[in-house]
């Protein structure tokens, strides 16, 4: 079922991967998913009233679970172009990238399938790229015809290419996997791949936005009080990982021990949907950040 947030905007998808239909008449997804979830909106599609134009698709950052959705949106909606920062852009247009990322998206689809969100099996597609017709940054709008505008914010620290999206019509916004991903309601892994402080900065610009609800692209969407709650919380776990790997980098620690630890540690609930080995290559990027800055 897709859920209604307000007036202009509907999340689609799956628990697992949302995808923010924003506007009534003409509109943007915010968040392009992965072949498997892009099933279930497709299912969904006939309870949206009025159903909108599909105008853009907003890559929010260039991790696998954020665009490979993509090929299959196209075909569902081919009047809609592609929205993307410029480093999300470049690494799209990547064949080996792309080649790795639509391999665990194919692992995606049999996750998918055993929690049941899917019937049966979805063909995944093969592209050596995908392109991108529109670039935006930092302090950009997209605007539909009915009148909703999405401000662009640049966050880095989970990765380069990250973007946030406001919209002030509604006072939502969406901030994609900036704060972390959701383990379960209680518990967040934390990502600063690419920097830390990065990472930290970007939350705390967040929390700046006068926002009445946060769209995140995994797990629970969070409103009201309940938001506040969820930024300390990321901020509070970031702090926790970053003091743990420091003070086992001090004691000597080597990096495979220190790695086993933290997989122990994270990989549990709603993380276990990707693969062990894409987790321990976070787990070692986590731990490369922290020791940067010792």
């Amino acid at each position: 079922m897709g859920l209604r947030l307000t007036d202009n905007i509907w999340c689609l998808g799956n628990h697992l991967f949302h995808f923010f239909v924003v506007g009534q008449k003409q509109s943007v997804i915010v968040e392009c998913g992965v072949s498997g979830a892009v099933a279930n909106l497709r299912r969904q599609w006939p309870q949206l009233h009025p159903r909108p134009e599909v105008a853009q698709l907003l890559a929010m950052h260039a991790h696998f679970d954020h665009i490979c959705g993509i090929p299959h949106l196209l075909e569902f909606f081919p009047q809609s172009q592609v929205t993307a920062s410029a480093a999300a852009c470049k690494v799209m247009q990547k064949q080996k990238i792309m080649a790795g990322f639509f391999a665990q998206d194919q692992e995606m689809v049999k996750v998918l399938m055993d929690r049941g969100y899917l019937n049966e099996a979805v063909e995944v597609p093969e592209p050596e790229a995908i392109a991108v017709h529109n670039i935006v940054g930092d302090g950009d709008k997209i605007k539909t015809a009915d009148g909703c505008t999405l401000e662009i914010i640049a966050t880095p620290g989970h990765s380069p290419c990250s973007i946030a999206a406001y919209m002030p019509e509604d006072k939502v916004l969406f901030i994609s996997d900036l704060a972390g991903f959701q383990i379960s309601d209680e518990e967040l892994f934390p990502i600063f791949f690419q920097s830390y402080e990065m990472y930290m900065d970007s939350i705390q610009r967040m929390k700046g936005y006068p926002a009445r609800m946060v769209g995140i692209a995994h797990g629970t969407i969070w409103s009201g009080q309940q938001m506040e709650a969820f930024y300390e919380r990321a901020l509070q776990t970031a702090r926790q990982a970053f003091d743990s790997i420091r003070e086992m980098s001090e004691a000597g620690m080597e990096h495979e021990q220190m790695a086993n630890i933290l997989f122990e540690r994270y990989y549990r609930g709603d993380l276990r949907i990707y693969t062990p080995e894409n987790i321990k290559l976070c787990v070692d990027l986590l731990i490369k950040r922290v020791q940067e800055c010792l």
